[in-house]
């Protein structure tokens, strides 16, 4: 089964499990099934969580290992909690749908392989892994600080090559497989993500709609546009600017008391710029890293954003406009904006939206581009990666499979509920969108490392306002090379 097929059949699993869920408590009414969902209650638990007999297996090793503890170093965010670590360690049954399927996994883990799975969570997650690492100290078993801070512990020598770890299939759907060829170094894999985790979704770059404005403008499906291969940079533009509005005819365009077509958040022109198929770096056939950010093709893709990020119609949240987050999410749920460029997590903001809303992905360059492609904003996405003070590669390979395949029947089918009905968008389309667009991620290396600030280029020529790709380009293209080759090296140099 592809992985297209197997999410959506997730989906559909869940849903019905959360009709009957709703259905077995006859004193309950709709109002408070949806009240329920809304604070985040366990509307279903997964009982059954053996993936389906029909597709792929973990080849698990058929012993025990004497109640042994495996012990996860995982991130706390304090500044948003909405980018913590969930999806490792559950102390309870608590009704919440992520907690609850967490805890139903590990426990099937832990009594199918008698371990007991552990956690430590910090905010200051890296530094804690770095220092245990160099200490020797061998606390952590599996160390998951975000992902572009667990990229400098690889450089370091401090990371175990994943490919090398017993039992440890890469090569199995639960593993994401565009992180495991984007993020390969040298023919080594220190870091990957999964069916594992939750924060790889949750900080995927998407577009978010309102769908009654579309209707009431007469304007083409969004939907329908993506599935067409249609939904282009261009079709956005057009699209945004035919609605901008002077809503309260005082000669003046605001964030609060006019109409927006669109809004352009300071990391969305580094997304369109992968949505439409250009990267910081890519392996050539050899496996070498080359920085692509000189190509010509580059450069046409940066003069349609900056056309597109830069009209007067369109709201910039670049920092001289001072409109931020929250000014944005304020507008677009009083129906005055009609597409927001987002993470996926900021959802969360949108919750107060009384019209229904629904989930694309980043544009096309043009119609003959072959795929989608969505960024991740790797910096607050926890990564997978184990320290080279690890004694019992065999013990955690072991763990970490299992938690990756339990977590297809668990914490998948918990977190697309969790997007798709406590957050208020139910219908069958955003389901589909989803679908896309995380079977199109785009990691990138020179995104996450930022040799010679190539990786945030775009982002600065945006909140500059700056229009010239070619000559900012110019300005750090032997830094941004000589960056790359010097950690190539650091790379080759560990054994």
């Amino acid at each position: 089964m592809s992985r297209r097929n197997r999410i959506l059949a997730l989906i559909l699993a869940s849903l019905m499990l959360l009709s009957a869920a709703a259905c077995s408590d006859s004193g309950a009414n709709d109002e408070t099934t949806d009240s329920a969902a809304a604070a985040g209650e366990n509307v279903s638990a997964a009982e059954e969580t053996e993936p389906e007999e029909t597709g792929p297996v973990a080849e698990l090793p058929d012993k025990t290992y004497d109640g042994e503890e495996v012990m996860f170093l995982t991130s706390h965010n304090n500044g948003y909690d909405w980018y913590s670590s969930y999806e490792i360690y559950a102390e309870e049954m608590n009704g919440q749908l992520i907690n609850d399927a967490v805890f139903t996994r590990n426990n099937t883990i832990e009594e199918l392989l008698d371990i007991k799975i552990a956690q430590t969570k910090l905010e200051n997650c890296h530094t804690t892994a770095k220092s245990s690492i160099v200490a020797g100290d061998k606390q952590f078993d599996v160390v998951m600080p975000y992902m572009n801070s667990t990229i400098t512990l690889a450089v370091e020598g401090s990371l175990l090559d994943l490919k090398q770890i017993p039992y440890l299939d890469l090569e199995k759907p639960w593993w994401d497989g565009r992180a495991n060829k984007d993020l390969i170094i040298n023919d080594r894999l220190f870091i990957t993500t999964g069916d594992i985790a939750i924060l790889d979704n949750e900080c995927t770059m998407v577009m978010f709609f309102n769908k009654d404005m579309i209707g009431q403008y007469g304007l083409e499906s969004p939907y329908d546009l993506v599935k067409e291969n249609k939904w282009t940079i261009d079709k956005v533009g057009e699209m945004s600017y035919s609605i901008t509005n002077d809503k309260n005819g005082d000669g003046q365009m605001t964030t609060a008391d006019d109409q927006w077509g669109i809004s352009i958040a300071s990391n969305a022109p580094i997304s369109f710029y992968f949505g439409a198929g250009e990267r910081v770096v890519q392996a050539d056939e050899t496996g070498t890293l080359q920085i692509m950010m000189g190509n010509t093709r580059a450069y046409d893709v940066y003069d349609k954003i900056a056309n597109l990020c830069f009209n007067t119609e369109v709201l910039s949240m670049h920092t001289s406009n001072k409109t931020g987050f929250d000014d944005v999410c304020a507008s677009f749920n009083a129906g005055n904006i009609m597409f927001v460029t987002f993470a996926l997590v900021d959802i969360n903001g949108l919750r107060d939206a009384e019209f229904e809303f629904g989930i694309l992905p980043y544009p096309l360059y043009d119609e003959t581009q072959q795929e989608y492609n969505n960024l991740i904003s790797t910096g607050l996405v926890s990564s997978t990666s184990i320290p080279n003070t690890c004694d019992n590669t065999e013990l955690v390979g072991v763990t970490l499979e299992a938690m990756a395949y339990y977590s297809t029947t668990t914490l998948t089918p918990a977190y697309y509920d969790n997007a798709l009905k406590t957050r208020y968008v139910r219908d069958e389309e955003s389901g589909e969108m989803l679908d896309i667009i995380f079977a199109t991620r785009v990691y990138d290396l020179g995104f996450i490392f930022n040799w010679g600030n190539a990786g945030s280029m775009i982002t600065n020529m945006f909140t500059g306002k700056q229009t010239e790709y070619a000559s900012n380009w110019q300005k750090i293209e032997k830094a941004a090379n000589k960056s790359l080759q010097k950690a190539m090296e650091q790379f080759a140099q560990i054994p």
